[in-house]
């Protein structure tokens, strides 16, 4: 009878000790860790569109597969923007050879420079005729005074007249011919801009028809796997229409909603461990990047209205972005985004930003 009562104690005594043994693990637990299970694995869905309208020749990429960065996952029919280029090259050599850029003479170019001369030759025949001037003037004025005296006759009198006459509406003939020319250089100078402003112009439309060119070729932006394709060769495609979607595998994250009474221990930089549903047994190191400044209501269609009379207090969630340490190749490629995950921050750890 001893020796049952004894047993009994005995085995309250284990229980209870085993019940303070883990309460005590579970309250130092909760001292170090905040934890969660509302969370899962986040990343990059990239939507591939069509950049130009056109009919898919090549379509070498199939569903659920895997690509690489720069592989060809569609190419649309290229022969009228090859032929665009052409005639953007084409457009673009004629401006050269317009302004004597060509490796020949322009004719703009050529209009400048003759304008030129010919304002040169002006200004020349303006210091001849200049010259030419001055002496019949004093021929004439010469002319006079021998006319005053009788020495000469009336007649010669009248041609050094005539004469300097003659030279000096020459004279201004000339420089009417000069102001013509240099305005006319003006002019073909200005012209000569016109046209550098139309060597730029089609240099621009070159280098945008050979994009277009290179558009027709869609390489894949990183390495990730095909999904949702919806495009087979010979269909018709337009600008901006979705064809497929790129699921990023490089870069890969944990989005996890804590509690408002627990994300106020949580600190950017805090050691975090990872553990996915799939892969049970398995534990990712994690760090946390960044903490979203709202609430994950105000981001709902009908967010919450706390003015109202019915009132009822929720607990809220707080979203926090977690980056994996070193994530292992073989777990790269088998997490899939969207997969659930249970998430425990280390609170002892202060953090240090990123």
């Amino acid at each position: 009878m001893v020796k049952g009562k004894y047993a009994k104690l005995a085995v309250s005594v284990l229980v209870i000790a085993g019940l303070a043994a883990l309460g005590l693990q579970r309250w130092q637990y909760a001292r170090q860790y905040v934890s969660t299970d509302n969370a899962e694995v986040e990343g990059v869905i990239i939507p591939i569109r069509a950049r130009l309208s056109g009919v898919v020749v090549d379509v070498p990429v199939h569903e659920n597969t895997r690509v690489n960065k720069g592989d060809l996952l569609f190419q649309v029919r290229d022969d009228e923007y090859q032929q665009r280029v052409e005639q953007a090259r084409a457009n673009y050599l004629s401006a050269l050879v317009a302004t004597g850029q060509g490796g020949m003479p322009g004719l703009v170019d050529s209009q400048v420079r003759s304008a030129a001369a010919r304002s040169q030759a002006a200004q020349a025949t303006i210091g001849q005729l200049a010259a030419n001037v001055e002496q019949a003037r004093s021929d004439y004025q010469r002319t006079r005074r021998l006319a005053d005296q009788g020495v000469v006759s009336t007649q010669d009198l009248e041609a050094a007249r005539a004469r300097f006459s003659a030279l000096s509406h020459q004279l201004q003939a000339a420089r009417d011919n000069s102001t013509a020319a240099r305005e006319g250089t003006l002019a073909n100078q200005a012209a000569l801009k016109v046209e550098e402003y139309r060597i730029k112009a089609a240099e621009s439309a070159l280098a945008l028809a050979r994009i277009e060119l290179q558009d027709t070729r869609q390489a894949s932006p990183q390495g990730g796997v095909i999904v949702h394709k919806d495009v087979q060769p010979g269909q018709f495609v337009v600008a901006g229409q979705k064809l497929l979607s790129l699921v990023s595998t490089e870069h890969m994250w944990v989005v996890a909603n804590f509690k408002e009474t627990q994300i106020g221990r949580v600190r950017v930089g805090q050691s975090a461990r990872i553990s996915v549903d799939a892969f049970p047994g398995q534990q990712l190191e994690g760090v946390v990047h960044s903490l979203v400044p709202a609430t994950g209501a105000r981001f709902s269609l009908l967010p919450q209205e706390n003015a109202s009379g019915n009132f009822t207090k929720v607990v809220q969630r707080i979203q926090a972005r977690i980056e994996f340490r070193q994530l292992p190749k073989d777990m790269q490629q088998a997490l899939s985004q969207g997969m659930s995950v249970f998430v425990e921050v280390d609170t002892r750890d202060s953090g240090q930003p990123l």
